[in-house]
């Protein structure tokens, strides 16, 4: 559930699975769960990120593509707190 009070590292890296994936990026956390069967670099690469801080994996693979960055925001649970 969505919440602007925002997440910790704890609460994402309880999110491990395919069944519910969380991932850290860039100071925000995102439920990608829904996103694994549907990207089109296969599942592996976002079951990879699940309970992890997945911020330089996702630079390195997409940058500053407006396209990813656009797809990523469906996703977003909050921010990543202290």
């Amino acid at each position: 559930t969505a919440t602007q009070a925002g997440y910790t590292m704890a609460d994402v890296k309880k999110a491990n699975s395919r069944t519910k994936c969380w991932s850290a990026i860039d100071g925000n956390v995102y439920d990608l769960t829904a996103w694994i069967s549907s990207h089109p670099g296969g599942a592996s690469a976002i079951t990879f990120l699940c309970g992890i801080d997945g911020s330089n994996a996702y630079r390195a693979q997409h940058g500053n593509q407006a396209r990813p960055a656009m797809n990523l925001t469906k996703y977003l649970l909050g921010p990543l707190t202290s």
